[in-house]
Formats: structure tokens, sequence, C-alpha cells
């Protein structure tokens, strides 16, 4: 326990941070080296990945650099820019429809961007900077509460549209989050639930074929071809795995291992422990994230810190829990490991966020520390004091 209280969260963070892109690197080589030979090119997603991750990091540093205060007074840009990317994505001309779904832009050199990534980071921002921003606004539904609504509701329904209806929600969920967080009245969101359930339900009912296959898979997963090579590929695994690279159902069976069913290829070639230990990352990722936005006194700095590890932390359960086959197939990606250079990227800019808000939080402390000190040098009742002892000396 002594150590744990010695540590430093930020450092904590970092370490999980490193560990899991080094790992997540390792296993999209792996699990998508053999489908690759055959094709021609064993290095084509590894390639890919490694293009990507400078432009990650870069990213990271240099917000990580930045006075995260700055965005108070432009948290609503993200989300307009965020806007207008999902909508030109779904031109048919633009977008780049992949598996019946228009969900990148192509970027040229075999590179594409994925707007709703972006998307995820915006929604937070915008709620945290307009709560922040009067923080009356949770008592209020028609200038505080409806605004939010209106301004997030476009973006749902162009994710929706994609159609990527596991992304839509989670945006859903981060707003809600963030709105709860800033001590938002509970009646309002479950207004705002009772008024979305019939656009779900349409929604519903129009896909109902897919979504029926995806809870499925939830239900019987042996049924689901799918789910059901990623309990095969978890169950393969053992306790410590078939070794690295040695993956069986990565040899076409599991389809796209790379994506969001990569943690499955990680159980069979290195077994529980390995999933043990990528869990582990995750719980401890949760604690540091959480005890540097605790540390902060900034509501605005806490309402965007706070949405950045619930974001992290929820993908990575939700991901986890469809390739276990304990929640129905979703399109959300394990945060770190998941093949995308998108996904890598937003992720990496808010890890950039949250070390931002705890250098700015540190900064602000050792500066209220020095005033407090220097303060107290100068005081009144400091003066009278030293001028008794000086007398007393002096008798």
């Amino acid at each position: 326990m002594l150590l744990i209280r010695t540590l430093n969260p930020r450092d904590i963070f970092i370490t999980c941070v490193f560990l899991l892109l080094s790992l997540g690197t390792v296993m999209v080589f792996s699990s998508s080296a053999f489908h690759w030979a055959v094709e021609g090119d064993a290095y084509y997603f590894l390639r890919r990945q490694l293009a990507w991750l400078p432009i990650a990091v870069l990213g990271c540093l240099l917000v990580r650099q930045l006075d995260y205060r700055i965005l108070r007074r432009h948290y609503w840009e993200p989300l307009v820019l965020s806007v207008l990317l999902l909508s030109v994505v779904l031109i048919p001309e633009i977008g780049r429809d992949v598996n019946q779904s228009r969900r990148w832009l192509p970027l040229g050199a075999g590179l594409q961007f994925q707007p709703s990534e972006l998307a995820k980071l915006a929604v937070i921002l915008f709620v945290a900077g307009f709560m922040a921003g009067n923080p009356m606004r949770k008592h209020l539904f028609f200038k505080g509460f409806l605004v939010v609504a209106i301004s997030v509701l476009p973006v749902f329904a162009l994710v929706l549209i994609e159609p990527d209806f596991g992304t839509a929600v989670f945006i859903l969920g981060l707003a809600s989050f963030v709105l709860i967080m800033s001590g938002i009245r509970k009646v309002y969101l479950l207004l705002s639930a009772i008024l979305l359930a019939p656009l779900v339900g349409v929604f519903v009912h129009a896909r109902w074929e897919q979504i029926h296959g995806r809870l499925l898979g939830f239900l019987e997963p042996e049924k689901v071809y799918q789910v059901k090579q990623s309990l095969t590929a978890l169950g393969s695994g053992g306790m410590w795995g078939v070794g690295l690279g040695a993956s069986g159902q990565k040899l076409r069976f599991l389809p796209e291992p790379h994506t969001d069913f990569i943690l499955a290829i990680l159980g069979e070639e290195l077994g529980f422990f390995g999933c043990l230990g990528v869990l582990l990352l995750f719980l401890v990722l949760l604690w540091s994230g959480a005890a540097i936005v605790w540390r902060t006194r900034d509501l605005f700095g806490f309402l965007l810190g706070a949405g950045v590890v619930i974001s992290l932390s929820f993908q990575a359960a939700i991901n986890v829990a469809v390739v276990t086959a304990s929640f129905p197939t979703k399109g959300i990606p394990l945060p770190f490991l998941t093949h995308g250079g998108s996904g890598l990227c937003m992720t990496l800019v808010q890890v950039g966020l949250l070390l931002s808000i705890e250098r700015v939080a540190r900064l602000d402390s050792r500066s209220a520390s020095a005033g407090v000190a220097n303060a107290g040098a100068s005081s009144p009742v400091n003066t009278v004091a030293g001028a008794f002892e000086s007398a007393g000396g002096a008798a």
C-alpha cells in the first residue's frame, strides 16, 4: 500500500499506455501476417500501423504541451467539424463502403480516416465545455440540457445512418456520462430516453436481420460464425497459450482478426494469463486516469478528463464483452490494440489531453503553494510576530 501511495498516477498511466501500445503493435503483426502473406505482403498491416504510430504519438505530445483550458473557448468547433465529416463520408463518391457500411474517408497511400472516432472526443469536449461555461446550466432544461441534446443528436443520427449502431449508442452514452458528472437533473436524461426510443425502434425495425444476427451471437454464440471462432480461439489458448505467432484461428478462420477481435488471437497465443495481463493494464489505466482527474480543481478539466477516462475504459470493457460473447457484437475497438490509424490517433490525443490536465493542475498547485508561502512570509501577522521576536531577543 505504501508503494502504491508513493507512485505518481501520471507515471503509472504513461507506463500502461506504453505497454498496451507495444503489445498492440506486436499483435497486429501476429494476427494479420499469415493472411497477407497469402496475399503477397505479410507486413501490410504492420506497415500501416507503424505509419500511423508516429503521427499519433506526435499528436499526443503536442496536445500534452497544450494548456487544455484554451479548448474551453473552442469547445464547439470539433463538434461542427465532426458533423461535416460524418456528412461527407455518406456521399457515395467520397466515403469508402466496406461491408455495407460507409464509415471511412480515403486519405491516399492506402490510409483512411474514420470520422466517428473524432466524434467521440468532440462530443466529450462539447458537453464538458458547455456545462463548465455556466455551472447553473445543470438545473436548466431549455438553456442547458436541451442545447446539449440538440447539438449531439446530429452526430448520433449521422453515425447511425452509416450504419454503426454500436458507436452511435456509445456516443450518446459518453454525452450522458459527462452530463451526469456535471450534476444534470436525472429526469432530463429519462425524458430524452423516452423521446428517443421511437427513433431507435424505427432503426431496429429497418435493420432487424442484421441486429437479430448480433443478438443471436450473444444469446446463442455457436450459431454466429465470428463469435464461435472467437470463443474457439480463446478456448484453444488454455492457460499459457499456444505461443506468439502460432494461432490457428487467424489462418482465415476468424474473419479480420487484427480488428475488433484481436483479443481472441491474443488469448489463443498468450493464453488466459495474457488476457488477464491486458485486463489488469486497463484496470490500472482506469485507476491512474481517475486519480489524475480527481486531483483537478477546474470543472472543465474534471469533466473533460472524466469523459476521456470513461471513453477508454468503456471501449475496452465492451470489446472484451463482445469477444467473450457476453455482449452483442458492436463495432467498438479495443483501445491501443485494435488495428486502425484514426482510432489510434484519437486515442493518443485523448491520452495527451489527460496528461495536459495533469500538467496544468500540477503547475497550478505549485503556484498556489508558492503564493501561500509568499503571502504568509509578508503578512501583517508574521510581520508583528517578527517584531515581537526581535524585541524579545534584544531584551
